[in-house]
């Protein structure tokens, strides 16, 4: 039964994604055409709404609960995310922690990005909404990283566009192989060694908060920390079996651009200081059951839920429907689809060929 349940939850998880593709994302490629406001403004409402999604799988399948403490994720602003890549699995638990710790006006708007690898985005599905939805790839090539960065960075500036941007400094989930070469690297430098987080790279995080800040594009950085205090889902295939957590704890802790460092050195001491704490917190946790500080941060709207879990299990049915049933969709579908492969090979992407449409609008508009 457990692992019918796993099956269960990634086929509803997994065909909500090509649902919503097909009904919900290919018909608003011309508005991206009249303005990248509107079609930012349009899609982040989506998916946004595609997250409950997943709560709800978690929550009212799977008996799966994310208990999030600390300080909110306020709404109007744009922040950056630091989290701790405890399992490969851990972006799955973070769309549930974002529905419950965002609050504000205009909550059904504000948009989480991940910072991704490139190799990401090529999953059928997946890859293609997340582009459509304008998540960051990198190469992990500083050269090509760096452009990709500055790119996104002046995107977001000139359309004063409010959303998170969830980073994992790490660059890969915690395990055994992960941990000797944080160790090393620790030797190396004369580092401490960590017993539950490995070392953050900074210098991604530092070229990103200096370039926001001068730009006057960034409001506030949120430490956050996952725990698995029972299962620890370290693949995708442990989800896939059934296997889920029971709880899962975030902490989220709040830093306010007014005491953010400016300086390359002051903000790689920033973020080194936020993984001595994360490890500190990790350990508290361990002994205690609990994070020691900071209230619980929980939406109880339950019907928003089970509202999400009807509208996006029948989505699914109805765009396979027309699929086959109307002409002109299958048509718009595919060619859709032919386009976005196309961009993947090609131009790196629909996020990339969405900032170059603003480019060229800006362009115009000089001419």
């Amino acid at each position: 039964m457990v692992a019918v349940i796993g099956w269960i939850y990634c086929f509803l998880w997994y065909s909500s994604i090509l649902g919503g593709y097909a009904l919900l994302f290919c018909p608003l490629l011309p508005v991206l055409l009249i303005s990248n406001n509107l079609y930012r403004f349009i899609t982040d409402i989506l998916f946004t709404y595609w997250q409950y999604y997943p709560t709800a799988l978690l929550e009212i399948l799977c008996g799966c609960f994310v208990q999030v403490t600390g300080d909110a994720i306020e709404t109007g602003e744009t922040s950056i995310l630091l989290m701790n890549h405890r399992t490969r699995t851990d972006w799955n638990f973070f769309w549930p922690t974002v529905y419950h710790c965002v609050k504000g006006k205009g909550k059904y708007a504000h948009s989480t990005k991940f910072l991704l690898k490139d190799v990401i985005r090529h999953i059928p599905g997946p890859g293609w909404v997340m582009q459509l939805a304008c998540f960051l790839y990198i190469k992990r090539c500083w050269t090509l990283d760096k452009e990709i960065l500055k790119k996104y960075i002046d995107y977001v500036a000139d359309l004063s566009y409010k959303h998170s941007l969830l980073v994992f400094p790490e660059g890969t989930d915690f395990t055994d192989e992960t941990k000797k070469r944080s160790d090393l690297f620790a030797e190396n430098k004369n580092l401490q060694k960590y017993e539950h987080v490995l070392h953050p790279r900074t210098r991604g995080f530092v070229f990103l908060t200096q370039q926001l800040l001068s730009k006057n594009s960034l409001d506030a950085v949120y430490d956050v920390t996952i725990v698995y205090p029972d299962i620890v889902p370290q693949t995708e295939m442990i989800l896939v079996n059934g296997r889920f957590p029971k709880q899962v704890n975030v902490h989220f802790v709040r830093y306010p651009k007014s005491i953010l460092p400016t300086s390359e050195e002051g903000l790689r001491e920033f973020l080194e200081k936020r993984w001595l704490d994360k490890e500190k917190t990790l350990k508290e946790f361990r002994a205690t059951g609990h994070f020691l500080h900071g209230k619980i941060v929980k939406c109880d709207r339950k019907w928003e839920l089970y509202a999400a879990l009807v509208f996006w299990t029948v989505l699914p049915y109805v765009s396979l429907y027309l699929f086959f049933a109307v002409t002109w969709f299958r048509n718009a579908v595919l060619a859709h689809t032919v386009f976005l492969v196309g961009l993947n090979l090609f131009y790196d992407g629909f996020q990339n060929f969405e900032i170059d449409i603003h480019r060229w609008k800006k362009r115009l508009k000089l001419n």
